[in-house]
């Protein structure tokens, strides 16, 4: 409850329009509209080339050839171009989910207080108990299953390093099949610590 007020009050003195974290994008595409080419073919429909690229954009419903602006909500490089070029403002064309009255409406709704303990009514059953929670058997899951598509990160040198020897101190084997005369402290550990 505290944090949804310290919030709501923050928020209401912001003086962004857009929410920070959007505006970063909305900079870094500005920056990238710089190298595209705009050319009008109707009311609101442009032509955008960008490099070897052809998009079309399409400013009344918000929509780009490149299919980023869709599902982003924030105008590409190809329509901040076209933008532009219609002396308009991108900032006009960012979805109002990002804008500062939509950030507000989410803090509107009231949180009821929650009295204290020694308000609490005293009934005569038991306590409730939180449940109890068992611990299966085996080792814990440390690691998260890998997506179907995400690339794995490479292995720490540790691993991949060449195995060395050490009683001959040469690489490509173990002291396990070591051909020399073993060292008595690695004879031993060989033997798992049982003297002939």
């Amino acid at each position: 409850m505290v944090r949804w007020h310290n919030n709501k009050e923050r928020r209401k003195a912001s003086l962004w329009e857009i929410t920070p974290h959007y505006a970063e994008k909305l900079e870094v595409e500005k920056e990238r509209a710089r190298f595209c080419k705009s050319i009008q073919a109707g009311v609101n429909l442009w032509q955008v080339t960008s490099g070897q690229q052809t998009h079309a954009v399409n400013l009344e419903i918000y929509t780009c050839g490149c299919r980023k602006w869709d599902p982003s909500g924030i105008p590409c490089n190809h329509a901040i171009s076209a933008i532009n070029k219609a002396k308009r403002f991108p900032e006009d064309y960012v979805c109002k989910f990002f804008k500062k009255p939509f950030y507000l409406a989410a803090y509107e709704p009231m949180i009821y207080p929650v009295p204290g303990e020694h308000d609490w009514t005293r009934t005569s059953g038991p306590d409730i108990e939180p449940p109890k929670f068992h611990v299966k058997k085996g080792r814990r899951k440390e690691k998260r299953i890998k997506g179907k598509f995400e690339v794995p990160k490479p292995k720490d040198s540790s691993r991949m390093a060449t195995i060395t020897c050490s009683n001959c101190g040469i690489q490509g084997h173990r002291y396990t099949n070591c051909k020399q005369q073993l060292r008595p402290e690695l004879a031993l550990r060989k033997n798992k610590h049982v003297v002939n």
